[in-house]
């Protein structure tokens, strides 16, 4: 999952990969490292790797890694669903390949372990295509009287401390890029809301299976709507047999009051996710540290975890996997992850 770059080895690895240079999203230029994590998750499976020491170091809010050269197609068609990057740049490392028009602007020459490269945009993200899945211009569903249901757009619940909040679009493709889409096919999501996530993963995984609880019987239609099959429930309570589902994402009520709620919900639910699998949870400051507790108490592994600013709201973005052995790689990968800054 992580790669360090020598003098040494740099041909054997331009050899065999293609660099991808990734710049991050102007909204989210704080939050690097959950950007790095967000990529090499959802690419895991094409076993891209993350460059440790990568190219363009000077450029902010950029990021390199190296993908397999024959998953570069694979590689390519899942970057319009990226959240937190949006603009990405083959790099050309062939001879004479300095002399060429470059995309990527640097102050310094563009250089990296004494070869000379150039950059030709692999894809731009159309901010229309992001701006479609916003919470106001997206179309969800909810029940009306007598049975029936009614579409509306820009749903964010009744506006109280325990009402749901719109899911940003490039906070709901994180929250299923984390869920490793090309690995894992069964989500759940316990607190679904207005179904930001389970669209999302939905897009990301297309033909992927998708759950989702919710104790308001008024947002079934939306989840089922976008796919999802919905169950009508407390998620304390509700039950699913033993290894269901390969991963787990949520943003839980952000209220200090639920809390409780939130770590009985993900106690009730831990035995359903497989071994191996993997929990991303989306929460609020306050209740990251109970969270945490409640997970290690369960035998999860924590991954990584950081606080950003959801558009004015601070909340906190975590991801565990099922069990404590890491696979091969992910050890190296999360030490080089916490260092960066």
């Amino acid at each position: 999952m992580i790669a360090e770059a020598t003098r040494l080895n740099i041909d054997a690895y331009l050899r065999g990969y293609r660099v991808v240079a990734c710049g991050l999203r102007n909204s989210r230029l704080r939050a690097k490292r959950l950007a790095i994590l967000e990529m090499a998750f959802a690419q895991i499976d094409l076993g891209v790797l993350a460059l440790k020491n990568g190219p363009l170091g000077d450029a902010r809010g950029v990021a390199s890694f190296l993908c397999p050269a024959e998953s570069l197609g694979a590689f390519r068609g899942r970057l319009p669903r990226s959240g937190y990057f949006d603009r990405f740049w083959l790099l050309d490392f062939s001879p004479g390949a300095r002399g060429r028009p470059s995309a990527v602007r640097s102050v310094n020459p563009l250089s990296w372990k004494g070869r000379e490269f150039s950059a030709a945009l692999l894809h731009a993200q159309d901010p229309g295509e992001l701006g479609a899945e916003a919470p106001h211009a997206r179309e969800f569903r909810l029940a009306g009287p007598g049975g029936g249901e009614r579409a509306v757009f820009g749903y964010r619940g009744d506006g109280s401390e325990l009402g749901r909040r719109a899911l940003p679009a490039e906070d709901a493709r994180l929250m299923a890029g984390l869920s490793m889409p090309g690995r894992n096919r069964r989500l759940l999501d316990p607190f679904a809301g207005a179904g930001g996530i389970v669209r999302a993963f939905s897009l990301a995984a297309p033909g992927a299976s998708v759950a989702s609880v919710d104790i308001d019987p008024a947002v079934r239609p939306g989840l089922e709507f976008y796919g999802s099959s919905h169950h009508v429930a407390d998620s304390r309570l509700v039950s699913f047999p033993p290894g269901s589902f390969d991963c787990l994402a949520t943003e839980a009520p952000f209220a200090e009051s639920a809390t409780g709620a939130v770590v009985g919900a993900l106690a009730n639910l831990s035995p359903c996710v497989r071994p191996g699998g993997v929990f991303a949870v989306m929460c609020g400051p306050g209740q990251i540290a109970a969270i945490r507790a409640g997970m290690a108490r369960l035998g999860n592994r924590f991954l990584f975890g950081e606080g950003i600013d959801r558009k004015g709201t601070p909340a906190e973005v975590a991801a565990w996997l099922k069990g404590e052995e890491l696979p091969p790689g992910m050890g190296g990968f999360l030490a080089a992850l916490a260092e960066i800054r």
